[in-house]
């Protein structure tokens, strides 16, 4: 694979970690949608597809020692410093896999409970989009979870000439991707500064964004002569020719009441629409939608709607470092600032501060009175701050990969510190 196929394969893209592909995340977005969960006490395998160095399966691995984890990327070199790490770790659960995904989909032979793939799809040629669902169709066990990430209409829609014009630049400079991306940066804003965009001027804020971040995570990102946005629509037309459905997004904000996520005056109308697939549409449009999260299945079984409540009350939430402390319960969201109850933010921090509790024994604070669906609600707001998080099910003792691969992170200058009972990790203070 080269650069006209999408996938820059010259720089190393840097280690990113998402919070929203681990399995204990999905499984608990699984539930708290209403469908039967991943057990993630019980032996479970997951594949990455775009993996880079590893950073999110890494984590995974070191938290679930009983499931098996794989790799897959374009990039050997991005595959070899996820191994050094791996055997640094003492992770033998873990393997990476250099192929191109119509390939590793051929001869892998494989099948798993969730596949994952983060911002890829986006910038790969369509023969590759193709693979990547090849992988989906033949790889996915019945009842198994589907993670895609990609760039969605219509927030990045306004990022297309600018991304084209970085790529074009790009290519008539003689230097390594990184170097390549620097310098069309350096180009565009002399252009900028002599009025390009004084008639675009949310082309302004986008390349000011840009020159804040990573030459080396750009390139991969940018330079590309297939980057395109998608409606989610058509992505789950497209989708759902493999046999799967779309049960919501694992960015839990996108699922909560459209009070807290969609402007006053249309939340009425988007309540209303019995079409799922135009409510996404609304809700992308009302929110200015730049990337999404979908999170599919394959045969998905919705849960009795008593066996799902008790299954919920029975979730235990645990503080993260970022809950002591209170603080403001002002979160910032798409459509701007939103100002959740005060006194119940409080009460569940305050609550929390003693040790991790079931929803159960939450849902009777003062400040809920039984309410499960308004408690449910501050629990995912305060999951997407990184303030509280689900714990796994059951005892968790294997610290010692989890603590290896934190030392091996701190050795190398990745700013994560692993939560192995939440089966995640949160950026430290030098990351933060």
């Amino acid at each position: 694979m080269n650069r006209t196929d999408g996938y820059t394969t010259d720089v190393t893209y840097p280690a990113f970690f998402y919070k929203e592909m681990q399995p204990l995340w999905l499984s608990s977005v699984g539930l708290l949608l209403g469908f039967t969960p991943l057990d993630v006490t019980r032996p479970f395998s997951l594949c990455e597809l775009g993996c880079g160095t590893g950073t999110n399966l890494l984590v995974a691995a070191a938290c679930h020692p009983q499931a098996d984890f794989t790799g897959v990327d374009f990039n050997e070199a991005h595959l070899q410093a996820a191994r050094a790490a791996a055997d640094a770790a003492g992770l033998t659960n873990i393997r990476f896999v250099h192929s191109a995904f119509a390939e590793f989909s051929a001869s892998d032979g494989r099948q798993y409970d969730v596949i994952t793939s983060h911002g890829v799809w986006s910038w790969i040629a369509p023969q590759h989009r193709a693979g990547l669902l090849a992988c989906v169709t033949a790889g996915l066990k019945p009842g198994g979870l589907f993670y895609l990430h990609y760039m969605s209409h219509p927030g990045s829609s306004s990022m297309i000439p600018l991304q084209n014009l970085l790529n074009v630049f790009a290519q008539q400079i003689p230097a390594p991707s990184d170097r390549q991306m620097a310098m069309a940066l350096k180009l565009v804003r002399q252009l900028a500064d002599q009025g390009l965009f004084v008639d675009q001027p949310e082309l302004l804020r986008h390349l000011a964004n840009l020159e804040s971040r990573d030459p080396a995570h750009l390139a991969h990102e940018f330079l590309t002569d297939h980057w395109q946005p998608q409606h989610a629509v058509d992505l789950h037309q497209q989708i759902g020719t493999t046999g799967l459905s779309f049960l919501g997004s694992a960015d839990v904000f996108n699922n909560i009441d459209p009070a807290l996520s969609i402007p006053g005056n249309l939340q009425g109308l988007i309540r209303q629409t019995g079409v799922p697939v135009l409510a996404e549409t609304l809700k992308d449009m009302a929110r200015n939608t730049h990337q999404r999260m979908d999170l599919f299945q394959r045969d998905p079984h919705p849960l009795q709607r008593e066996e799902w409540i008790q299954a919920l009350l029975d979730m235990v939430i645990t503080l993260l470092p970022r809950g002591h402390g209170g603080g403001p319960a002002v979160f910032a969201t798409p459509i701007g600032d939103v100002e959740a109850p005060q006194d119940q933010i409080d009460a569940l921090l305050h609550s929390l501060a003693d040790g991790p509790q079931k929803v159960s024994q939450l849902v009777h604070l003062p400040a809920f009175a039984g309410n499960l669906g308004a408690l449910l609600q501050m629990l995912q707001l305060l999951m997407m701050q990184e303030r509280v998080h689900p714990v796994t099910p059951g005892a968790w003792s294997d610290t010692y990969h989890a603590d290896a691969l934190g030392q091996w992170f701190a050795a190398h200058g990745v700013p994560l510190m692993l939560f192995g009972e939440c089966g995640t990790a949160v950026a430290n203070a030098a990351g933060a």
